[in-house]
């Protein structure tokens, strides 16, 4: 569903990556370091071809309508939930890990909203969590040319901002 009301403010991608550089340094004491859009095929084309990524996505409603989408490969994931958790990775199951990549775009998107938009209210839904193949992240990221990347651990993280909410809400 497309919303009628203003997608985002004008400085919404500028924003949002200060939000991901800023919980990834709260709360994940590390360093997620922007590169040019340019260069995500390369950095894509240099990952297995089979390895399995996550997509996570909130979809939020208010003064305008959106979805806040993180894309990152599920080792990523469970390196980056460990740590967090305080736990072995390879102690975690992969509903843990969906729960962690979801948790960490609503705090990158709550971040960004209560940064950018102090005196509005907004809901936000449930996190939709989804496994993505390597070349299906490719052809999202080709599509939408508007994606900020991210290197986090010497890993690509793709994050982008949608106007509308096509993301189903509980």
């Amino acid at each position: 569903m497309s919303s009628l009301r203003s997608p985002q403010p004008p400085d919404g991608l500028e924003a949002l990556g200060a939000a991901v550089r800023q919980v990834a340094e709260d709360s994940l004491f590390a360093c997620a370091e922007p590169y040019e859009a340019s260069r995500t095929p390369g950095l894509l084309q240099a990952r297995p071809v089979a390895e399995p990524w996550l997509s996570a996505a909130i979809a939020f409603s208010g003064p305008f309508d959106g979805v806040v989408r993180m894309t990152l490969p599920r080792a990523l994931a469970v390196e980056l939930a460990g740590a967090f958790c305080g736990v072995r990775p390879q102690s975690l199951d992969a509903a843990q890990v969906a729960d962690f990549a979801g948790e960490l775009a609503n705090m990158v998107c709550g971040l960004w909203l209560t940064q950018t938009q102090r005196n509005e209210r907004f809901e936000l839904a449930a996190p939709a969590v989804d496994a993505v193949a390597a070349v299906r992240v490719a052809a999202m990221a080709a599509s939408d040319p508007g994606a900020l990347g991210f290197v986090l651990n010497d890993t690509p993280v793709l994050f982008a901002l949608t106007a509308g909410s096509p993301v189903a809400r509980a």
